[in-house]
Order: structure tokens, then sequence, then C-alpha cells
């Protein structure tokens, strides 16, 4: 057997190392791998750990935000709830107040009276409001709704023929100086006492009616629920209300609550008069606010009536 030279030993031992050093690299190399997958498995995990805290507050921030403004909507809510509550309760303290003034005044008539606050839609006064009256002449604001309707559906026109002049001018002297011929014309000649009425009813004045051979009659919530919503602009055009509310300013009769708001207040108004009952209903534009005011009367007078507006308007609120 041969022994290894010296050399040859020498040899083997820088062979033997270099496989030793390169199975510690082999193995470092390994181990850098193995830290670097570790250290980018960790960075991922943190990273999505991170996102997720993120997405937390961001979707915490928005449940947050959302019930900040479910809380702003509810307080705003009950803090309306809270105001109408108390406008009602004034309301109903105004009326009881009044209805004693209102019964001297009107001692041995027959009277019935709504006031609608239009800011807030309460009605500091209402006194026998459901009862049925003979409308008089109020009923043509019932006419004038029919009208108006029919220009603002393209059916009529203001040029259209009516009564031998023109629908215009026959609804100018209807409200102005409470012509008959005109509305009557259009009750027998366009449209019909059966549809006026539905017409009324469909706008919630359910207790006013026209019936031939009879006089029309209404109440004075019915009248309100009318002034209401031609105010509102929720029954015609905007150039439709305007022209009533025009006309009914200049219609000539002032001596009932034009007379009694006096210079508090500006009303546009249409009044009735037959036999016994005297009505007025109308918009007060006051210092006070605006107003719906209606008053309903069986042998009384224009005088009790305007010292029953000035008795109203002087209980109301201050703006």
């Amino acid at each position: 057997m041969n022994m290894p030279t010296p050399r040859s030993y020498t040899e083997m031992q820088r062979m033997y190392r270099r496989r030793r050093v390169v199975v510690v690299m082999v193995i470092v190399a390994v181990a850098a791998c193995v830290t670097g997958l570790g250290v980018m498995i960790h960075s991922q995990l943190v990273g999505d750990e991170a996102q997720a805290a993120a997405d937390d507050v961001s979707s915490s921030a928005e449940v947050s935000s959302a019930s900040d403004e479910d809380d702003e909507a509810e307080a705003q809510a009950q803090a309306e709830a809270e105001a109408l509550a108390a406008a009602q309760a004034e309301a109903a303290a105004i009326s009881a107040e009044v209805e004693i003034q209102l019964d001297e005044v009107f001692a041995g008539a027959e009277y019935a009276v709504e006031v609608v606050d239009l800011e807030n839609g309460t009605t500091p006064v209402a006194i026998d409001e459901d009862e049925v009256f003979v409308s008089a002449s109020t009923y043509k604001l019932y006419v004038a709704y029919s009208m108006l309707s029919a220009v603002d559906s393209g059916t009529m026109t203001w040029e259209s023929e009516l009564n031998g002049t023109t629908l215009g001018e026959c609804f100018a002297q209807m409200i102005e100086i409470s012509d008959n011929a005109c509305p009557e014309a259009w009750l027998y000649d366009v449209s019909s006492r059966d549809e006026v009425t539905a017409q009324a009813h469909s706008i919630g004045a359910t207790s006013t009616a026209f019936v031939d051979g009879q006089a029309a009659t209404t109440t004075a919530s019915d009248l309100a629920t009318i002034l209401t919503g031609v105010y509102e602009g929720t029954l015609l055009s905007q150039s439709s209300k305007e022209t009533l509310i025009d006309e009914m300013m200049a219609q000539v009769y002032r001596y009932g609550i034009p007379a009694g708001i006096g210079d508090s207040g500006v009303v546009a108004d249409k009044v009735g008069f037959l036999d016994g009952y005297l009505n007025d209903a109308g918009i007060v534009y006051s210092d006070k606010g605006d107003y719906v005011f209606v008053i309903l009367t069986n042998n009384s007078s224009w005088e009790a009536i305007a010292q029953a507006t000035s008795i109203i308007y002087d209980a109301l609120p201050e703006a």
C-alpha cells in the first residue's frame, strides 16, 4: 500500500478545506435566502396588517361620519318637531283667547273662522271651520281655479271666447268687481257644476258643493285650503298664481279683512255677499308674516268682520 506523500497530503487538506468552505458558503447562502424570505413574508404580513388596520380606520371613519350625519338629521328632525309642537300649542292658546272676543263681536250672528300661518302651517284660529255656509261670491275662487287650470293645461287661452268677450276679460271682471255673468257662463257653457265640485274636492276642499238650482256652499276650512295651495304654488303655475293674486289685490270691496289689517299689511282677497251672508277670504302679507284669513258670517256686518280681523291680528305673535 502506497502512503501519500506530504505534498499529496497537503493537497488533500486544501481540497477538504475548499469543500468545507463551499459547503459553508452554500449553507450561508441558503440561510440568507431563508432569512430574506422570512423578512419578505414578515414584511408582507406587516404590510397586510397595516393595510387592514388602515382599512379598519377608514371604515370606522366612514361609519362614524354616517353615524354623525344620522345623529344630526335626527337632532334636526327632533328640533323641528318640538318647534312645530310649540307653534301648535301657541296657536291653540290664540284661538281660545280670540274666540271669547269674537263671540261678542258676532253676537246674534253665525260665524266661522280659519286663520293659517303660512310659515309653519299651523292654524292660530279655527272656530267652526268645518261648518257649511252659503259661499256667496267666494265660490268664484273655485271657478277661478277651474279657469286657471284650463289655461295651464293649454285647453283654453286668455283669448278664448267666453260670454261675448275673452276669458281674460271675464276673469278680471269676476274677481275685481265680482261679476256673476262670467262665472255662470263658465259653469254652463265650458265646464259644469259637477266638474268644478270635483276639482274643488281634488285639492282637498271636500265640503264645497255646486248644485243646480242652489247656492254654492263651502266652509272656512275649504277656502283656507285653496288659498294656502295658491300661496304655496302647489295648485297652479307661477304665472297663474300671480294672475289670481294680482286680481284679488285689485278687487274693489275692501270693507272686511283689508279694513281690519289696515296699514299693517297688504291683502289679496275675495268677498261674497248674498242675502244675510257676508264672507271674506284672503291672503294677508303683513308685518307679522303671511297668513290666510277666512271669515264667514250670516246676519253680521262688514264692520264686524273688520273688527274681528283686527282682534285676530293683534293676537298673532310678532314675526
